[in-house]
């Protein structure tokens, strides 16, 4: 057990330390609150239940109550909360009491499928089940092994990216696992968003469509990490009422989560190195015999930590390992195996050990940089302390805004969650592709509107004649089938927002190899000549761009350096959805709706991985003028207010330049975004309002509904805009506020001071 007051003693001690410690949160021990099941169990699992000497909690329970009575349900816990145990029981059960059934899991990442595989394994041989009653199902299992799956599992584990490439083999293939199907498991929900959760949202939908034709209705049940609004989530995700389990009722230990500030220097302004920071820390964990599991935000940083961590301990380098894609499974099993027993000491990892994968207890965790969101935080601060003794979890921000935001406003980081999970199902682009991929499964009528989550019929046609048009659909009768040459389901991925895309290849000395496929709009942001792009955690440096055959070239590199493109943008508005007055006098107006943006991308930059210097810039040729329609946000500064503040001596266009940029900055915490999600546009006067204005739209084609509940929320952004500006402690400016790394005027012609006049009138602040 970790001695709290003589580890700080030790730390404060140390040279490095320089009153870096801003906040220590408390967070109090917890008993267990155990719950009774309302109908026995099957005696095997029973009995696998005593031997184990599991008692189940009341929120496992009680969840399980809730599916044996036939409702969806989301488990929205803690990590380490036993929600696997939630699905498993009652779906093992139902197998008991009728082999038949089938059940479908779906986890979000390979890794975490064959985790519960092993898990569930465990589970089955030691209640006396076949071990072919389950079988992954992916795109890494043999022929062979995955027509055995088809034949005899009872559950089938597969990924989201897996169920879209397998879906149209349904009638032929799962013919067996579809008519018989009575649970369909998603875990870790909270993965689910933006551009990737929402073409889940309508593979589910898509899933569902399919099961119609046997006359099936499964069960759902979801889990989660603790999340904003689960239930509105749940049922948006999958189109199902849901009933939500939320209390967590596990026993865990006291925990000391420290928020570490980084230094300040006057003279260079700028923050201290977080990854030198991080560094000093997780070395001083290990040196006192800490078990400590470090989250860094990149796989070279894993890697980085691990090195200059063994280094600096030389007596314990063979306890401290790396955790990354790109490694071996066997070796991670045998990285996972040896941490739980104790073997190792420190593991430096990206968030690959975020999710449920069981490494047993440890004593701290080391968050190097913030994760993007409160639930993944809470995820990873709760790998420590999986027992009953008190554990310690740090966060060392990056010099980044709203890293340094939560460092510097505690009560945000440590209140009720707040940020929105964000999936649409309104995009036309990703509504399209859906379509045409259900088409290829089972031939579309013009009244299965609903079933893709779209309101009105007449939209619905609009698309299928949109489709017929550009030679996709054919109709035959009141029916609408597939008309073309390639493959939908490979063509239009996941991850994908429209068909304006590019085929991503690796080029070596023989061979070219199909990687992924991305959205035109990126290719041109991350994708030109000499970009550094990461994919599944592997650095590439693209060799060659082909604009005629949309194919972008890459060739392997493991790089200390990655690029930046910069760019200018306009924006017309198209459309007002909404308008309202905000602010104490409600004297701003504010208004939702449609926008035209053109981006001209003009240069990229080339920054240190390690120092965030820039290396060099570059100039971009011969990139074609980027237009599409968004949604976005956008409000006018009130003339009384331009005039005093320019009397002040600001120039009004400085001040809503700096404003805009602190506002995409912050945005990440009313809703699970990045800010590369947003863009932004400010204009000291605007032709037609004749007012300064500010414009934050949805960086894509389409929008996926961020802009909207910005606007909903435009208040208190703003109100969280002048919280990250006050907090800040640089003078005149830095990377931690109103710098952005994609400003297109290279964060010129920016004022902290007249920005923070502007909001202080804007929302009454003396």
């Amino acid at each position: 057990m970790v001695d709290f007051e003589e580890f700080l003693h030790f730390i404060k001690s140390q040279d490095y330390y320089n009153g870096q410690i801003h906040h220590i949160e408390d967070i109090s021990a917890q008993n267990a609150q155990f719950g009774e099941l309302e109908s026995p169990l099957r005696k095997r699992l029973q009995r696998w239940l005593d031997i184990n000497n599991i008692k189940l909690w009341n929120h496992q329970a009680e969840a399980i109550n809730k599916i044996r009575e036939g409702k969806n349900t989301a488990i929205v816990t803690s990590t380490a909360s036993g929600k696997s145990l939630c699905y498993n029981i009652p779906v093992l059960q139902s197998i008991l009491q009728d082999p038949k059934t089938t059940a479908l899991y779906i986890f979000p990442t390979k890794a975490l499928a064959r985790d519960q595989f092993t898990v569930l394994s465990k589970m089955l041989e030691e209640t006396n089940i076949k071990q072919n009653r389950i079988g992954v199902y992916d795109g890494d299992v043999e022929p062979n092994d995955k027509r055995q799956v088809l034949a005899n599992a009872n559950i089938i584990i597969t990924n989201p990216y897996g169920l879209h490439f397998y879906l149209p083999w349904f009638k032929q293939k799962w013919f067996r696992i579809c008519k018989n199907l009575k649970y369909v498991v998603l875990d870790e929900i909270h993965i689910y968003r933006g551009i990737f959760g929402s073409n889940f949202a309508l593979l589910l939908r898509r899933l569902k469509r399919m099961l119609e034709t046997y006359n099936v209705k499964p069960l759902w049940i979801l889990s989660s990490a603790t999340i904003f609004n689960p239930k509105e989530f749940a049922e948006k995700l999958v189109g199902e009422e849901f009933i939500v389990v939320d209390k967590d009722c596990s026993p865990s230990g006291a925990k000391k989560v420290i928020l570490w500030d980084l230094p300040y220097d006057e003279l260079s302004k700028k923050y201290r190195s977080s990854h030198q920071e991080t560094k000093n820390l997780f070395t001083s964990h290990l040196s006192k015999g800490i078990q400590t599991l470090t989250f860094t935000l990149s796989r070279k940083m894993a890697e980085l930590q691990t090195i200059w961590t063994r280094n600096a301990l030389p007596s314990l380098k063979n306890k401290i390992f790396s955790y990354r894609a790109g490694i071996s499974k066997k070796k991670r099993r045998e990285i996972e195996t040896n941490f739980k027993q104790k073997k190792v000491l420190g593991i430096s990892s990206t968030n690959a050990l975020e999710l449920g994968i069981d490494i047993g207890s440890l004593d701290a965790t080391i968050s190097s940089g913030f994760p993007g969101t409160i639930s993944s935080f809470k995820q990873q601060i709760g790998r420590s302390g999986r027992g009953t003794d008190l554990s310690i979890s740090t966060l060392i921000p990056m010099a980044d805004p709203l890293d340094l935001f939560y460092i510097h406003n505690p009560d945000k980081l440590f209140g009720p969650i707040q940020e929105k999970v964000l999936i649409t199902l309104k995009n036309k682009y990703i509504l399209k592709n859906h379509i045409c991929c259900a088409s290829k499964e089972r031939p579309i009528t013009t009244d299965e509107y609903n079933k893709f989550g779209i309101q009105e019929k007449n939209l619905f046609v609009e698309y299928l004649e949109e489709l017929i048009s550009e030679s996709l659909l054919m109709k035959r009768g009141d029916h609408h089938y597939w008309n073309s040459d390639f493959f939908p389901n490979e063509k239009y991925g996941l991850n994908d927002l429209s068909n304006r895309s590019y085929k991503v290849l690796l080029k070596t000395n023989i061979t070219q190899e199909f990687l992924t496929i991305e959205d035109e709009s990126f290719v041109f942001r991350d994708l030109h000549e000499g970009a550094v792009y990461l994919y599944e955690a592997e650095t590439y440096l693209v060799d060659e761009l082909d604009l005629n055959e949309r194919l972008v070239y890459l060739k392997r590199s493991n790089v200390d350096f990655y690029t930046q493109s910069l760019k200018h943008t306009d924006i017309t508005p198209l459309e007002i959805i909404s308008n309202s007055k905000i602010g104490p006098n409600n004297n701003i107006e504010a208004f939702f709706g449609n926008v035209k943006v053109e981006h001209e991308y003009y240069s990229y930059k080339v920054i240190d991985t390690l120092t965030q210097e820039i290396r060099s810039r570059h100039p971009l040729e011969d990139i074609p003028l980027i237009k599409f329609e968004t949604q976005s946000v956008f409000f006018l500064i009130p003339f009384d207010y331009q005039k005093e503040i320019e009397l002040m001596g600001y120039a009004i266009g400085d001040c809503i330049h700096a404003i805009e940029h602190t506002m995409i900055a912050i945005a990440p915490s009313i809703a699970q975004i990045s800010r590369w999600d947003l863009g932004g546009v400010s204009i000291d006067f605007d032709p037609v309002k004749q007012q300064p204005i500010i414009y934050i739209y949805d960086a894509y084609r389409g929008g996926i509904g961020i802009s909207e509940l910005l606007f909903q929320n435009l208040e208190i952004l703003l109100v969280l805009t002048y919280k990250l500006l006050d907090s800040c402690k640089c003078e005149t400016g830095c990377g931690g506020c109103i710098y952005s790394p994609k400003c297109g005027n290279r964060n010129q012609n920016l004022s902290k001071e007249g920005a923070l006049k502007l909001l202080q009138k804007l929302l009454d602040i003396s």
